[in-house]
């Protein structure tokens, strides 16, 4: 049963083909109910970055109006979605001594041990969007998500720094408010997507997750519950798009709606008899080719793009951590047969996922398309509802005690 005073909580996914706007809200402690929903068209976007601030914002002020008109109410605020190649995630250590007579943890040494470790130098062009905790270490216990009350000398804990370049974050926030709304938050897509699609026991378990978009391929590793790495391969559905239009001389757009039709990774599975045709262009009539034609020039570009993202699993330093596998989010997932070549090329177990955990208008989102913007919505109520739970501290020293706390609920 919904809650009637459940936050409305509004997902803009900035994609490299499309803008997505998912309007929803919380019921229950996992499901997400979806009241509106808009798309259009981002030819503003490239590999994951704006380069055009005009167009952008137009998608963003086109797909806006039609998800409120579904949802019968406008939205001001949003939460936005972070990709592209000025993204960077790494790891960092921090260390501290226990200062306080019973040598006890207390939630101020966590801030202090969180600041030690994210006292690093990041480039002036970028700043620091995500600071996630993996794990503590108390003297010498290991693996430790809470170590508040336990009892030791030094106290140490292991970070995961996501930062992005001035310029992207700067046009994004330019578009955000040229279309007339508030930005109350930024997550980086892979960990959007793997909000969506992950149980805890996946990311306790050692998970990567691989959302293939259009521009840009988002990559995230969970080990033993905590984010260990992530990435962003600059390459994507479209890509695969740009050379089926070479190779088949057409135009793009009839390119993806082959791929979406008739894409394969897999030669030996496809009928070597089969045919599919090619419209006519510019005057030249439509003709016939073999569907394994079009395979063979398919599956090279998606053999690299699986290739430079194994190439980002085995740099993790985390690859045979990964007993859970990969799981396959994101537009191009949808390609027939990428699984099986992903587990070639991995030499992992692959699975492919869509968001789970909804309610109401779900039918054009329960895809691998719409894992970041339901992700964004996930987090975003995650944050909340934390928020919500805190929200009537007495004094500033609990206030900030409760900040602290919450900021581990948040990102343990």
């Amino acid at each position: 049963m919904m809650e009637e005073d459940a936050p409305i909580i509004t997902a803009l996914d900035l994609g490299s083909s499309l803008i997505k706007v998912v309007i929803g809200r919380l019921v229950g402690e996992h499901e997400i109910e979806i009241i509106g929903t808009g798309v259009y068209p981002s030819n503003g976007i490239k590999n994951g970055s704006i380069v055009n601030v005009e167009t952008t914002t137009k998608s963003i002020v086109e797909a806006f109006g039609d998800a409120e008109l579904m949802a019968g109410q406008e939205v001001t605020t949003v939460v936005v979605n972070v990709s592209g190649k000025s993204v960077h995630g790494f790891n960092e250590k921090g260390i501290i001594a226990v200062t306080n007579r019973e040598r006890i943890v207390s939630e101020s040494d966590i801030m202090r041990v969180v600041e030690a470790a994210q006292a690093v130098h990041v480039p002036n062009d970028q700043q620091i969007i995500h600071v996630l905790t993996k794990e503590f270490k108390v003297d010498d216990q290991i693996n430790i998500k809470d170590p508040i009350g336990m009892t030791g000398v030094r106290l140490e804990a292991e970070v995961h720094i996501v930062s992005c370049g001035n310029t992207s974050l700067n046009n994004i926030d330019r578009c955000v408010e040229q279309a007339g709304l508030i930005q109350m938050d930024r997550v980086i897509s892979s960990l959007a997507s793997s909000e969506a699609i992950l149980t805890s026991g996946e990311k306790d378990l050692g998970t990567a997750v691989v959302d293939i978009g259009a521009g840009v391929s988002d990559i995230i590793i969970y080990v033993d519950g905590g984010i260990a790495f992530s990435s962003v391969v600059p390459f994507g559905g479209f890509h695969i798009t740009s050379d089926l239009s070479i190779g088949l001389k057409t135009t793009t757009e009839t390119a993806e709606i082959l791929k979406k039709r008739y894409g394969h990774t897999i030669i030996d599975q496809v009928d070597p008899t089969e045919k599919l045709e090619i419209p006519s262009i510019s005057g030249r009539p439509s003709r016939s080719v073999f569907r394994q034609e079009l395979v063979e020039i398919l599956e090279p570009r998606v053999r690299e793009i699986l290739e430079m993202i194994d190439h980002e699993l085995v740099r993790s330093g985390f690859k045979s951590s990964l007993a859970g596998g990969v799981i396959l989010t994101g537009g191009t997932s949808l390609l027939q047969g990428i699984d099986t070549l992903a587990e070639e090329v991995f030499r992992l177990s692959v699975g492919r996922a869509k968001p789970a955990g909804l309610s109401g208008l779900v039918d054009k989102i329960s895809t691998p398309e719409y894992a970041t913007a339901i992700g964004l919505i996930k987090y975003s109520s995650k944050i909340q509802d934390l928020e919500q739970r805190n929200i009537h501290s007495n004094s500033e020293k609990d206030g900030w005690m409760k900040k602290v706390r919450r900021w581990m609920e948040n990102n343990l």
